[in-house]
């Protein structure tokens, strides 16, 4: 199917680069706790999700084998994998290194971009055959209902989710955007503006609402509340295989700038 964007290209403004986009992702997620490593940017957030409990290459390093070794040990001692998240802007000797060491992919998937434009946000309808539902936008302070479905709808249970995932959904200024129907929540979403890109992330519907258009409504509706923050461009990752979420995005315009990788390093634990 062809992509509709409102927006005609020659009324938007050009794609961020890829590194560019990279560093508003991470931006857009941080970590609970930081350590810089000349280029490299360790984060741990106690094991919650890949992107807050990765290595961001964002410059290189001088050391190489030597640096791999301080952020294994980095990792170790605070019980967590090492693992680095990759784009193809990433240092390709530097890839190629991790790879030697016994580095490989536990995750990939695409980064997408949309240029905005003046009209962009100018929703579709909600379906007809639910009245009632409707699209609301809150933040930074994140609601609690919205918490709760997003966490439900992942099957993260843990005391730890609940304790965790409010530290890093909340930092910066995010804004959270839903779908409720008939009083419940039926969609979620999450948008971030760093650097002048607004970042869609928590993108999800609930499975006996799902094929309504709910997503859909989300996500024009983070491009219009993401233009009026002073974004050029809107951001998602979507993970290779989920092709229903990359077909909603390639509708409304969003291209691929490159891939993301997860490269997780080998147990190097002695036996004894």
């Amino acid at each position: 199917m062809p992509a509709d964007p409102a927006t005609p290209a020659s009324e938007r403004a050009s794609p961020p680069s890829l590194d560019r986009a990279a560093r508003a992702l991470r931006g857009s997620w941080p970590a609970l706790d930081e350590r810089r490593l000349a280029g490299w940017l360790l984060g741990f957030s106690e094991g919650f999700t890949r992107r807050a409990n990765s290595v961001w290459m964002l410059d290189a390093v001088e050391d190489l084998q030597s640096s791999v070794g301080a952020v294994e040990e980095a990792y170790r001692v605070r019980g967590l994998p090492s693992r680095f998240l990759t784009t193809d802007s990433s240092d390709v000797d530097e890839v190629a290194a991790l790879r030697a060491f016994g580095y490989v992919t536990s995750l990939s998937g695409g980064i997408l971009a949309r240029s905005l434009g003046p009209t962009d946000g100018r929703g579709q309808p909600l379906p007809a055959a639910h009245p009632s539902a409707f699209v609301s936008v809150s933040g930074p302070q994140l609601p609690s209902d919205w918490l709760d479905a997003w966490l439900a709808w992942n099957g993260r249970r843990l005391p730890s989710d609940r304790r965790l995932a409010p530290r890093i959904l909340s930092q910066g200024t995010p804004s959270f955007l839903s779908v409720s129907v008939d009083g419940s929540l039926a969609a979620t979403a999450r948008l971030s503006v760093v650097d002048g890109l607004g970042v869609v992330d928590c993108l999800v519907t609930d499975r006996a609402s799902r094929g309504r258009g709910y997503a859909r409504l989300l996500l024009e509706r983070a491009q219009h509340e993401a233009l009026a923050l002073g974004a050029s461009s809107c951001l998602a990752m979507v993970v290779d295989g989920n092709d229903a979420s990359l077909r909603l995005f390639e509708r409304l315009g969003y291209r691929r700038l490159g891939a993301f990788r997860y490269l997780e390093g080998p147990d190097r634990t002695s036996c004894c």
